[in-house]
């Protein structure tokens, strides 16, 4: 299942009464071989290219993130291990592996992990804008404070799983039960593809049909049937499960 929020009334409302400032520190930061930790647990840089940056993060049981917003980047949000309850200011999303949620701009959410193990979760953020945050409530006193700062960076990667994508050669990488991959081709309709996400372009089709970048989309049966990607130059993550 994957679930798609836009704002409501409420987010614009809370919105409007919050400061908005984007660190430039934070926005041109190169987070490349570094984890950041955080009070409920740790996020490391996975990928980023122009379009997207995509960061790793660990929730450790019972622990969740501020509740926050993006004001100028989509967010998608896909659960790679255990199972985690995404509220935004008007509902709850309860998500199991190879589950996600797509949030527009200006979603207030937070995340919790849910499962006695913790979670494990994929965040895709369009564009990459890391300094655009802003918090609004958190349960460790960080609400109104932009993005961590250097003392919460570390780079002894024997303290947490570790695994970058780009020393996977870019190809795919095999994590708990489940598989990522990089296609510059028109992903393969099988059994055990769940979900797909473009990562530098938006895809266009013959028949006008759209998907954003940086947005999780459910592979079904009839996605791309039929369909011919006018797009020129995309590339998709795909997802696979292997159980």
């Amino acid at each position: 299942m994957i679930y798609k929020v836009y704002p409501s009334l409420n987010d614009f409302e809370n919105l409007s009464r919050l400061k908005v400032e984007s660190s430039d520190f934070a926005n041109n930061f190169d987070y490349r071989n570094i984890v950041v930790n955080k009070p409920w647990g740790y996020e490391y840089l996975w990928f980023q290219n122009e379009a997207v940056a995509i960061w790793f993060l660990r929730l450790t049981p019972g622990q969740s993130t501020s509740l926050h917003c993006h004001t100028k980047k989509r967010t998608s949000l896909i659960v790679l291990d255990g199972a985690v309850q995404c509220s935004t200011i008007d509902d709850k999303y309860q998500l199991n592996t190879l589950e996600a949620v797509v949030l527009e701009p200006c979603v207030f959410h937070s995340s919790m992990a849910v499962a006695e193990e913790g979670a494990f979760i994929m965040e895709i953020e369009t564009p990459p804008m890391k300094g655009d945050l802003v918090r609004m409530h958190d349960a460790y006193g960080r609400q109104g404070t932009g993005y961590e700062n250097t003392n919460e960076y570390s780079n002894d990667f024997s303290m947490y799983e570790y695994h970058p994508f780009e020393q996977k050669d870019y190809k795919s990488w095999k994590f708990k039960n489940l598989e990522i991959s990089l296609t510059e081709k028109q992903p393969e309709e099988t059994m055990d593809t769940v979900m797909i996400v473009p990562i530098n372009n938006t895809i266009k089709m013959r028949s006008k049909k759209v998907i954003d970048v940086g947005e999780a989309i459910t592979m079904n049966n009839d996605i791309f049937q039929n369909e011919e990607i006018i797009t020129p130059n995309y590339s998709f993550l795909v997802f696979k499960s292997l159980k």
